[in-house]
């Protein structure tokens, strides 16, 4: 009673996920920018209780970016 093997991700299904993330680091950056600026303040704080926590979503979405591209890029090697 073994585990079947994982099926390997080419590289399109790769690209669809760091191109989800890369839109989500993007945002949570632009959220946390105008919410330092004070624009469109009320509007953040219903999202997000602490303005700073996009910024840390957004750090973690950037490093999956990051990740999902060069393991794109051994995939592609492949």
């Amino acid at each position: 009673m073994g585990l079947d093997a994982l099926p390997t991700p080419d590289e399109d299904t790769l690209d669809q996920l760091a191109g989800f993330t890369g839109v989500g680091w993007t945002t949570s950056l632009f959220g946390f920018l105008t919410s330092a600026v004070g624009y469109g303040n009320s509007i953040v704080t219903r999202v997000a209780a602490d303005p700073v926590s996009l910024l840390y979503v957004g750090v973690v979405f950037f490093l999956a970016t990051l990740g999902l591209d060069r393991l794109a890029g051994v995939v592609a090697e492949d």
